[in-house]
């Protein structure tokens, strides 16, 4: 309730008595179309990622695979990062009446005051619901069950993990400006050495195992279906 009424925040407000008491900009001013261009961006970004994500896990059955193309290429995380775009578009728009100087006191306040909603959105998507559960948890599991951990180590050193960058310059960046600039923070990062719960070793053991009694159980379904076919009579004209 809370996540919705903040980010309705700036469209609520916008729409209120007491701003509409005051005259308002006509639509079209710089302000506008440049949160109009932000908004497009941010919505195709989000969505054509989200779709991208979809076909590429009906594409790739098997665990292993790391989605690494379309916008992924440049972000782990590029639905999350549309979302923040559309949200922040949206308050550009809505704030116009008061940074165009159309409004004063209490109303004027409001109104950049509803700026809350692109910012709570935002420390949702980075610090509680969105990257602290995809992160670390996923680089854990992956690591765990050698589930091509190599690859995605790679994954990680070259693709920025929220604002899209070129992977070839993002592999060649200083570690300090990811840190910082590009908010790879240290909560998101994983260190087998104090986050995992076994030694890789142990780990590829048990995946090895474990695949080893997928193949052996897979090779007697074989057999009993070869010795069903063998015990079925022959037909003859």
């Amino acid at each position: 309730m809370f996540w919705v009424w903040t980010c309705s925040l700036p469209v609520t407000i916008l729409n209120s008595p007491k701003v509409q008491a005051f005259d308002q900009p006509s639509f079209g001013t710089g302000r506008d179309i440049a949160g109009v261009v932000l908004y497009a961006i941010g919505l195709c970004m989000e969505a054509v990622s989200d779709m991208q994500k979809y076909n590429f896990r009906r594409t790739h059955n098997g665990r292993a695979p790391i989605c690494d193309t379309g916008f992924f290429a440049w972000s782990r995380h590029p639905n999350y990062f549309g979302e923040i775009i559309i949200q922040f578009a949206i308050f550009m728009i809505a704030v116009s009446p008061a940074a165009y100087g159309y409004l004063d006191g209490g109303a004027y306040k409001a109104l950049y005051a509803s700026i809350l909603g692109p910012f709570f959105l935002t420390a949702l998507l980075m610090f509680l619901s969105g990257l602290p559960l995809s992160e670390r948890p996923g680089a854990k599991k992956r690591y765990e069950n050698d589930n091509n951990w190599d690859g995605y180590q790679e994954y990680l050193n070259k693709t920025s993990i929220l604002i899209p960058f070129p992977p070839q310059l993002y592999r060649r960046m200083p570690t300090v400006l990811k840190k910082t600039v590009f908010l790879e923070f240290p909560m998101y990062s994983f260190d087998p050495s104090k986050h995992s719960d076994m030694q890789k070793g142990q780990a590829v053991a048990e995946s090895r195992e474990r695949q080893e009694r997928r193949q052996e159980r897979r090779q007697e379904r074989r057999s009993s279906e070869a010795i069903l076919v063998d015990q079925i009579p022959e037909t003859t004209q």
